[in-house]
């Protein structure tokens, strides 16, 4: 009887307790969707700031060019890192950005995102 009644306990425990853990592992899409929608926002922003330059680019100067950023609590872009084909489209990249402002997205505090365009004479 008393080995019924410990099976029956352990059984009804392990019945309850395995619902449990698959909870534990479910995923929230619906933030990571979110979060990459405004990554997104996040990478418009920063192309639509930089203009190709108005000043002829030399062949040596065309290319990728790669920015490291975070925001800062006020929601303005702080340039962590360029990585341009030449000094000066790296320093004209950081002027473009200076003033930038990502008010309305949500900010991922803490956070270094990274966004990559090019360069090309048309």
């Amino acid at each position: 009887m008393k080995k019924t009644t410990i099976y029956i306990s352990l059984l009804t425990l392990m019945f309850i307790s395995v619902p449990g853990t698959y909870s534990l592992f479910a995923k929230d899409h619906s933030a990571s969707v979110f979060k990459s929608i405004e990554k997104e926002k996040l990478n418009t922003i920063i192309v639509d700031a930089v203009k190709y330059p108005a000043f002829s680019l030399s062949k040596e100067e065309r290319g990728e060019i790669s920015v490291t950023f975070s925001l800062t609590d006020e929601g303005m872009i702080k340039v962590e890192q360029v990585a341009a084909p030449s000094k000066r489209i790296e320093d004209y990249v950081k002027d473009q950005l200076s003033d930038v402002s990502a008010k309305d997205v949500l900010h991922f505090y803490n956070q270094k995102f990274s966004v990559k365009f090019r360069f090309e004479n048309c």
